[in-house]
């Protein structure tokens, strides 16, 4: 492992972020704000991956700042910690040198580009911090990062509303995190994860006090605030629609999920210890996850705006990695369920980030960002590109999408096994609903690649794509194939990875992962879905024999079904009645109590309270103000301004010109003096100089021959 580099893999943007400020004043130095960003975040990349022989060797490292609690900074080195500051720090990289071609006419480049560092500095802390506290720092970096990249164009009202609304929507996840943090601090007196899981008399004392549930519950609220789950998935969208489109890739969902892992194991332990409360912590993160898969992929299939179909899809396919984690605390093998969820998160971030940045190399192409003006748009890379992310969403063998998203079926059908009611039938209900989400989203995956790639007379001029763009893309997409077309080889990898954190070889080598899948009823089930779903999608949207508009037309109640989705469940609407109901009651509340006052305290109001004490206070000062701050402070004032004055007069005779003045006429005169003696010497004979080099020579051998013992010593 390279020195420091737990803390550098996160330092190094932080100080980019700091330094592109300086190089903003410097005018020649403003050119190269692009390469200090890609340099700060891949030296993150190199710092980040020098961990990893630590972490193959099994070990578990907590380098923690030697502060008093509750002041806890460290950071942690283990598996899941490492991937994903890799993960992120790549992705990062990838972003910044697409978005040195994308924003390079942009007037607000210093700002988006300290924005973006920082943001990857935030996002790397919360992965690789060691303890509650620290992480929560990094959390809130990045939910400021991403409200600041939502409002980026603040000038424009419609994006500044999306950033206040991006920003409030967070918020409403985090304080219940917050407080989970802060209760788990009072029952164990620490943040670190390492000892919260060695000692669980917390969760003893929790269960006793009857807040077990409750606060993991609150601990969820988080997750769903940064994961986008449903109710509070309402932001992504807006998000990915408010930010320049390049800082897309780089969404902080993953975040949610991440925490979800790095906690799961506690909560598991607990479970099997015999607290049964907590089987419905985990019924309601598979509850929420699978719900969320589904509906935003309902809303996916209506959105015209790229980037908000991409912001649903990334929710649905979050919603997988939550329900895969949730039955991973439920089913009788912990370490199947965690696996499929860290492998979806470490694929999708990958599949996520392509499928965002197609879509943006086609807005920038053509200069749109509407589905429907893009049909007929060429472009071999961009339909490789929009192939592989769409391929590997809608479980399209061999892609990613297909062994992944069975895994998770396969997993709910598991779950009639334990033989407890509620956990049958709810493992046929989560079944039945994730083989329709595969449906769903077969069909929006395929009307986005037929809106953009099918033939049609495109005509527009098609803007030229910088080679930062098409190089940055091209990279992705490889990695991303790799991935994709490498998973069933990767799970029995990830399986020795993960070792330390789930104890159990659960897919020993590739024959596993293929007997484990393939032959279930998942996957016949995923097929049909995939068929179902793609061929309706692919005769409305790709061949064209049937016009959507005609089928509306014809069925009003698509249209009706069409509108619903459109306007997004009218989620949104229910979001700003609440706000609007609660400004009215904050009116009310003021107008009734403020204003009028309380009756029982015969007093017209607070504001009149609050005027009485002012004059009050205010008579008061006017009669100390004679006394005491013109009797006594003005006088004390004027006697130490005069002893003051004293003492310098008296400093600047004795001190200044008796010493320091005289001293200093000394060393001139002696220097003077000694110069004109040694002027003297200079006759300029050059054998006179010969001769005294010699002698100081000779001088200078006797010299070490003398007193060479004591330069031995």
């Amino acid at each position: 492992m390279f020195p420091y580099a737990p803390w550098l893999c996160w330092i190094a943007p932080a100080c980019g972020a700091l330094l592109v400020l300086m190089f903003d004043v410097v005018h020649r130095a403003r050119k190269y704000r692009s390469h200090l960003a890609a340099a700060s975040i891949g030296l993150s990349v190199f710092f980040s991956f020098s961990m990893m022989p630590e972490v193959l060797r099994g070990e578990i490292i907590d380098l923690r700042l030697p502060l008093r609690p509750p002041l806890e900074i460290g950071v942690l080195i283990d598996p899941l910690s490492v991937l994903m500051a890799i993960v992120v720090s790549i992705i990062g990289l990838i972003v910044a040198v697409f978005s040195s071609g994308y924003m390079r006419e942009d007037p607000s480049l210093t700002r988006f580009w300290f924005i973006m560092q920082l943001f990857v500095s935030g996002y790397i802390l919360v992965v690789i911090a060691d303890n509650f506290l620290f992480m929560f720092i990094g959390w809130e970096i990045v939910g400021l990062c991403c409200t600041c990249l939502t409002a980026f164009e603040y000038k424009n009202k419609h994006k500044a509303h999306l950033g206040l609304k991006v920003n409030t929507i967070l918020r409403v996840g985090d304080v219940p995190l917050l407080i989970f943090i802060l209760t788990v601090y009072a029952y164990s007196g620490t943040f670190n994860f390492i000892e919260l899981s060695r000692d669980t008399s917390w969760i003893v004392q929790l269960s006793r006090s009857g807040l077990l549930l409750i606060s993991s519950l609150m601990f969820f609220s988080g997750i769903m605030g940064k994961a986008a789950q449903f109710p509070l998935h309402g932001w992504l969208p807006d998000m990915l629609v408010g930010t320049p489109s390049s800082s897309n890739a780089l969404t902080e969902c993953l975040a949610g999920p991440y925490l979800l892992a790095r906690i799961l194991p506690i909560f598991h332990g607990a479970y099997i210890s015999g607290y049964s409360e907590l089987s419905y912590f985990f019924l309601t993160v598979a509850w929420i996850g699978t719900f969320t898969a589904l509906i935003t992929a309902l809303m996916a299939t209506a959105q015209r705006h790229p980037q908000r179909v991409m912001a649903y899809s990334i929710s649905s396919i979050i919603g997988y990695m939550l329900a895969a984690l949730g039955l991973a605390g439920l089913n009788s093998s912990f370490a199947s369920g965690y696996l499929a969820g860290t492998t979806i998160l470490t694929v999708d971030a990958f599949v996520s980030a392509l499928l965002i940045l197609t879509t943006v190399f086609v807005s920038y192409a053509v200069e749109s960002e509407d589905l429907l003006n893009m049909s007929g748009f060429k472009s071999k890379l961009a339909h490789r590109g929009m192939e592989v992310a769409v391929f590997a969403m809608i479980s399209v063998p061999p892609f990613s999408g297909f062994w992944l998203c069975n895994w998770v079926q396969t997993l709910a059908l598991e779950l009639p096994r334990s033989g407890q009611k509620i956990l049958i039938h709810s493992g046929y209900w989560l079944f039945a609903l994730l083989i329709l989400t595969g449906g769903v989203t077969a069909f929006y995956g395929l009307r986005v690649m037929g809106l953009v790639f099918s033939k049609g007379s495109y005509k527009r001029k098609i803007r030229d794509i910088p080679s930062s763009m098409r190089n940055s893309f091209a990279t992705l997409l490889v990695i991303t194939i790799i991935l994709d077309l490498s998973v069933p080889f990767f799970i029995p990898l990830f399986n020795n990875y993960f070792l330390p954190i789930v104890n159990e070889l659960v897919f020993p080598n590739f024959f596993d992962v293929l007997i484990y899948i393939i032959p279930s009823i998942s996957t016949l089930m995923t097929i049909a879905a995939l068929i179902v779903g793609g061929s309706v999608s692919r005769q409305l949207y790709m061949v064209r024999k049937i016009s959507p508009r005609e089928l509306m037309n014809r069925y009003p109640i698509l249209t009706k079904i069409h509108t619903f989705f459109l306007n997004r469940c009218y989620i949104d609407l229910l979001y700003y009645k609440i706000a609007d109901c609660t400004i009215s009651f904050s009116r009310k509340l003021y107008n009734s109590v403020e204003m009028k006052g309380v009756k029982r305290l015969r007093i017209r109001g607070i504001d009149e309270l609050f005027n009485i004490a002012v004059k009050w206070m205010a008579s008061i000062s006017q009669r100390i103000y004679p006394f005491i701050e013109l009797g006594y402070f003005e006088a004390f004032n004027r006697k130490i301004a005069k002893s003051i004055a004293k003492l310098s007069r008296w400093i600047y005779s004795s001190v200044e010109l008796g010493c320091f003045e005289m001293l200093n006429q000394k060393v001139a005169e002696n220097t003077s003096k000694l110069s004109e003696k040694l002027r003297g010497t200079q006759t300029g004979v050059l054998s006179y100089n010969m001769l005294i080099m010699l002698i100081g020579i000779l001088v200078l051998a006797v010299s070490l021959l003398m007193f060479r013992g004591y330069l031995g010593t």
